[in-house]
């Protein structure tokens, strides 16, 4: 996997109790170089996942076993990417979560 570029200007986020993407690790400071990134397959910019904005669904899916996010188009894919969403600490807190049934939500798409 390619991985993309990231741009000069600032951008922080609070990501508060994002299950999601975090594991369930309640409350966590990222400090991102942009909210933009250049797509590894067409090298344009394309904006990062906004949950304010986009539909988690339409973006992401969670792979066979639930253990890693893949993104579904080019903001989900440099999201993805960035925030490096599959890190191993992540995918081992959500193993351990899956373990006792709290991961992933009912409501999330799932490969097939």
């Amino acid at each position: 996997m390619a991985v993309c570029a990231i741009h000069s200007r600032s951008y922080y986020a609070i990501v508060i109790g994002w299950n999601r993407f975090f594991g369930k690790s309640g409350v966590g400071l990222l400090s991102l170089q942009s909210q933009e990134d250049k797509s590894a397959y067409s090298q344009e910019e394309v904006l990062l996942f906004n949950p304010r904005s986009h539909i988690w669904s339409e973006h992401f899916i969670w792979s066979a076993d639930g253990l890693l996010i893949i993104g579904l188009t080019a903001i989900g894919r440099a999201t993805v990417t960035v925030l490096t969403l599959n890190r191993e600490r992540v995918i081992n807190i959500r193993a351990a979560d899956k373990e006792i049934g709290r991961h992933p939500s009912m409501d999330d798409p799932i490969q097939t």
